[in-house]
């Protein structure tokens, strides 16, 4: 016999409910604070009603935000523990048609999940995964600010050198960036002269650069117009958000690295990475998300579980379907993504699957989700048997 108590997680302090394994509410909700002293008054209440009932306690949490991290922490010492998606509660939540929605409503909707075992818990016991989560979580969030300053800073060269963006396959050119530190400014690359640019571009470039490109970006700049009104602030924030995407990016590098090293140490127990087109540290972020695969029952719920199910409006006998519903992992869906790209260059099967996509008349970002919810029955299928992938025969 179980004890089902759930805890729903808050800033400051948390709500708890217990539940035997009829359903029926035992005592009062409970409240938790984040404080050792409170937590053990806690665990005492818990063990006092576990002697008495002759049962064993389990407990459920969401895994919201960070905040769940530190009473995780403490109780898995002495429990077992159901970490769930906080899509997984707001899924089996809508079931209560009266709409209501509060602390204890919620703690007790986490113990009948407990009760009903109704969703696949996601495991954090494993400290190793916890800190690849850490810092893959990090990565994403580098990546996405770094993605952020680059806009700002191509807004604002599009404004001090219009066209400038013309002379370069990208702006963030090892060349390119050169210059914008050197010689920010049209007038700034006049003055300098067409000699000098050209060895300054033929030495940051090992020779890349001929002349003629020289010439002509002296030329654009000659004919150049910018909103002089607010240069001075244009020319601040440009140096301001080179230096800061250089640092950044120094940094992606430096937690990709500790990401690798995490991975390396795990990587022999796992066949994810055996998928063309999933690199090891794509493997790395998507087994830090996941976890093992045994925790999903089926592979459309990693599905759901990273946003790609569609959304379904349905009203009377109408049915709309559109997708994806992105209400999962971002950064599960943000590389999956990325893994798709690659792999329908080098993979032949998520290849030929996107391709057929396409000749059905798919849209491109259309047949990209699709190709990703085939990558993920790959990545169940090799997980789950425990064998590399293979091209089917």
């Amino acid at each position: 016999m179980y004890l089902n108590i759930g805890i729903d997680i808050a800033k400051d302090a948390h709500e708890a409910c217990i539940l035997d394994d009829e359903g029926k509410q035992i005592g009062r909700y409970i409240q938790i604070k984040n404080l050792k002293s409170s937590i053990e008054k806690f665990i005492e209440r818990v063990e006092s009603v576990s002697n008495r009932l002759n049962s064993i306690p389990r407990i459920g949490m969401e895994a919201t935000g960070i905040y769940w991290y530190a009473i995780y922490s403490e109780l898995s010492k002495h429990y077992e523990i159901h970490a769930y998606n906080p899509s997984q509660v707001k899924g089996f939540a809508a079931v209560n048609i009266r709409g209501s929605k509060t602390d204890k409503i919620d703690a007790k909707t986490i113990a009948a999940i407990l009760q009903f075992g109704e969703a696949p818990k996601t495991c954090y016991g494993d400290k190793k995964r916890m800190e690849l989560k850490e810092y893959c979580g990090f990565h994403f969030k580098l990546k996405s600010n770094v993605a952020n300053l680059k806009k700002r800073l191509i807004r604002n060269v599009h404004l001090i050198f219009p066209r400038y963006d013309q002379m370069f396959s990208s702006i963030f050119t090892k060349t390119s960036i050169a210059i914008l530190n050197e010689v920010p400014r049209p007038s700034d690359m006049l003055g300098m002269g067409e000699e000098k640019l050209y060895e300054f571009m033929k030495k940051t470039s090992r020779n890349h650069y001929s002349p003629e490109k020289t010439r002509k970006l002296l030329e654009m700049a000659k004919d150049s117009i910018s909103p002089d009104f607010i240069e001075e602030a244009l020319l601040f924030e440009v140096k301001s958000l080179l230096n800061l995407i250089e640092y950044m990016e120094s940094q992606i590098k430096e937690v990709e690295t500790r990401i690798l090293a995490a991975w390396e140490t795990l990587k022999d127990k796992h066949y994810l990475q055996t998928i063309p087109g999933i690199s090891d540290l794509m493997a790395a972020m998507i087994w830090a998300e996941l976890g093992d695969v045994e925790n999903f029952q089926h592979p459309d719920q990693i599905v759901a579980f990273a946003g790609y199910d569609p959304k379904v409006k349905k009203s009377g006998n109408k049915e709309v379907i559109s997708g994806p519903n992105k209400r999962g992992s971002r950064l599960l869906r943000w590389v999956l993504g990325r893994a798709v790209v690659q792999a329908k260059m080098h993979n032949p099967v998520i290849k030929q699957y996107f391709m057929k996509k396409i000749s059905e008349g798919k849209h491109y970002n259309t047949a990209l989700c699709a190709a990703a919810k085939k990558m993920i029955r790959i990545i169940w299928s090799v997980e789950k048997n425990k064998k590399p992938f293979q091209v089917p025969t």
